[in-house]
């Protein structure tokens, strides 16, 4: 498509030169085309699909790297650590389970899990994400007009409009469903360097799917100065219902694309030491690397280095409650101004038994836009974001030190790319490293 044309202001249906009609018959056969060739494209990165087979030629190229460089950095990361933890008994010269509440889901607490103990572990969430910027993913329409010119459809050779004026180009009113979804499993393992050290890795599986459905319209029905007179091609000559030389009726176009992709995401490498502990509260200095391992392509990893250096302020109350507070710098090492600010603040708290709930405010707020503007935004602009989210989730122990967990994270604004809730499983189990035995 276009974003300019000129057209003849003056009436001149009645006289439309025979090369017109010749270009006319060019334009009516590629139509056809597009019609009778719909189908589900494959790409080789998902994010070329807005650009290649059934979406080539409808400026919808520079979405795929804004989604890119937006999607894997919305991805929920399951806490460090451990939901159990550990110390070790002079008196019997064993580690023994510590009976506190349970860990956070998502979040994390000041506390350790223990010297030499392990705690491995893995996680699933599902993401369909159905919003950006407020607006609805399932029925995006394109602007009338990007930056003073028109949105438009050449048309070889011109076309001669309802009211006598003749144009060589149409405008398009584009609905587009854009259906992004992802599947992704993390197994994590979390090791006790020191009683005041815990490191812990985690190395994302993630299934992304893409599915693009556009329905174009032409001529714009929102702008009835370009409005064409229904009329039949194939009608018999003479016919006032027969289209004229040089007429095209208004036409409809549906076109599909859709892919899906399996990869690793981005590897996550996360370390925290206690620096206080119950003085009044138990401090801990956290610190995480991202290594960009994931395709951002294919909305799986962020294609950048991340930097995650953060406090931990936690405190257990009564045996039962454990309130918590995350500040956290998530420092993009490829361009520092693409860089964000996240913080949690919420609480677990012993329900009964061994039953868990916990409670956690999340947020996220940009420096800046995490990817460059769209240049002509067809449906919508990337611009710098502030995420609220609330987490609730419970977690159940079994046995001696294996858990289960569920929980799900909601938006509390529709700031970016969005879904309406992310549920997320997880299952877990500590024990003792067989050189403590």
């Amino acid at each position: 498509m276009n974003h300019r044309g000129t057209e003849c202001t003056e009436g001149c249906s009645e006289a439309a030169p025979f090369a017109a009609r010749v270009r006319f018959v060019s334009f009516a056969a590629g139509v056809a085309a597009v019609l009778l060739t719909a189908s589900v494209a494959v790409a080789g990165n998902l994010a070329d699909i807005f650009k290649s087979g059934e979406l080539a030629g409808l400026e919808m190229g520079p979405i795929g790297p804004a989604l890119a460089n937006t999607v894997a950095s919305t991805y929920p990361v399951a806490s460090a650590s451990s939901s159990v933890t550990y110390t070790f008994n002079p008196k019997t010269e064993t580690f023994e389970r510590q009976t506190r509440v349970l860990g956070p889901i998502i979040g994390e607490r000041a506390e350790t899990i223990g010297k030499g103990q392990i705690n491995i572990g893995t996680s699933i969430s599902f993401i369909d994400f159905s919003t950006i910027n407020g607006d609805n993913l399932g029925d995006l329409v394109n602007q009338p007009s990007i930056n003073g010119r028109v949105v438009s459809f050449p048309v070889p050779g011109g076309v001669v409009l309802k009211d006598g004026r003749f144009t060589n180009f149409l405008p398009v009113e584009v609905h587009a469903n854009i259906d992004v979804q992802a599947t992704i499993g993390t197994p994590s393992l979390t090791y006790g360097v020191t009683p005041d050290l815990d490191v812990n890795l985690s190395l994302p599986l993630i299934e992304t799917y893409l599915n693009v459905k556009v329905n174009e319209t032409v001529p714009d029905p929102r702008l009835p100065e370009f409005m064409l007179r229904s009329c039949d091609p194939g009608g018999p000559a003479g016919d006032p219902n027969t289209c004229k030389p040089g007429e095209i009726r208004p036409t409809t176009i549906n076109h599909q694309a859709a892919d899906r992709a399996v990869g690793f995401g981005d590897l996550l490498l996360r370390l925290k030491y206690v620096l206080l502990r119950d003085k009044p509260v138990d401090l801990a200095a956290g610190l995480g690397v991202s290594f960009p391992s994931g395709n951002p392509d294919n909305f799986q990893g962020t294609g950048t280095y991340q930097l995650l250096p953060g406090l931990i302020v936690s405190k257990i109350i009564a045996e039962r409650f454990e309130p918590l507070l995350n500040l956290v710098a998530d420092l993009n090492a490829n361009d520092i101004s693409r860089s964000s600010f996240r913080w949690a603040v919420g609480s677990t708290a012993q329900v009964y038994g061994p039953l868990t709930a916990a409670a956690v405010f999340l947020g996220r707020n940009e420096f800046n836009a995490q990817s460059d503007p769209i240049e002509a935004p067809f449906f919508f602009q990337i611009n710098r974001n502030d995420y609220y989210d609330f987490s609730f989730g419970l977690r159940c122990l079994f046995g001696e030190s294996g858990v289960v967990s569920a929980n799900v994270i909601v938006p509390l604004n529709r700031d970016g790319l969005r879904a309406d809730y992310i549920p997320t499983i997880e299952a877990e189990y500590a024990f003792n490293g067989p050189w403590n035995k």
